[in-house]
């Protein structure tokens, strides 16, 4: 099946929609990615049965390449917790195959509805922009592995299931235990590279013998949009860094959180 030149503009007009989102706002992956899927995919043959499977997925597997380089940018500025990131990576990981395994045994519309709930979650929560308050689940400034275990590996399979980077959990939870406000972006935008790939990972093998997707697949993973994707959001995202200092950040992170909860709303509806 050769794919039409304009579905390959649409998909490099939503990477740079994510790149500059994610340099502007700190967001982008599931946010973004699921519901243009969502609306994308069917064009190419992708059934409803196999829909949020496959948005979910390639979402994920986007992520493992804007994390490289975000992560990256966080790692230059020093503004890594190598202590936290230490104990969370594993059970972030696990998570994000666990969530993939989840994702495989629920059908597509609960799917649906289980992203247009997080999506209201995360607009309202972006909308009211109030940080947790510190509490303790550290000592002497470290995470308690055993502690953390299973908040890590219950944030991987939500950030999984939802098909987003970690950051909207994982900010709140270090937030929540002490950490610096850039420590803790840079530590949750750094988990979010070992959390995709395993969740991708999971996707591609749990949709490996699944019928009725379209060409160029990857188990659930739709190789062509994530190459437009991630090609776009690396040539925006600094573009995104920029408006950041020159936009009134504040505002368009409100617009984009009410845009969130109306898209949460509108998939919430469909997939009744």
């Amino acid at each position: 099946m050769i794919i039409e030149w304009h579905f390959i503009i649409l998909l490099l007009a939503l990477g740079l929609l994510n790149g500059v989102l994610a340099g502007l706002l700190g967001i982008g992956g599931g946010m973004v990615i699921v519901p243009a899927m969502i609306w994308l995919l069917p064009k190419v043959g992708v059934s409803d049965e196999n829909l949020m499977h496959m948005a979910l997925a390639t979402s994920m597997a986007t992520i493992c390449f804007t994390a490289i380089s975000s992560s990256y940018a966080h790692h230059k500025r020093g503004s890594i917790s190598v202590n936290s990131l230490k104990v969370l990576v594993p059970f972030i990981a696990i998570g994000g195959l666990l969530g993939a395994y989840i994702a495989d045994l629920i059908n597509s519309v609960w799917l649906g509805r289980i992203f247009g709930v997080g999506a209201i979650i995360m607009g309202v929560q972006m909308a009211m922009d109030k940080l947790p308050i510190s509490k303790s689940a550290v000592a002497g400034g470290v995470l308690i592995p055993v502690k953390v275990a299973p908040a890590g590996i219950t944030m991987g399979a939500i950030s999984s299931l939802l098909g987003i980077g970690g950051g909207s959990v994982v900010v709140p939870y270090l937030l929540y235990h002490k950490e610096k406000l850039v420590n803790a972006i840079g530590t949750a935008a750094a988990c979010g590279l070992p959390l995709a790939i395993m969740a991708t990972i999971g996707y591609v093998v749990l949709g490996w013998n699944q019928v009725d997707l379209p060409a160029y697949h990857f188990g659930y993973v739709y190789l062509p949009a994530v190459l437009a994707i991630a090609i776009g959001s690396v040539i925006s995202a600094p573009f995104g860094a920029y408006l950041a200092h020159k936009l009134p950040t504040a505002l368009i992170k409100k617009i984009f959180a009410i845009l969130m909860i109306v898209i949460g709303v509108k998939i919430l509806i469909n997939n009744i």
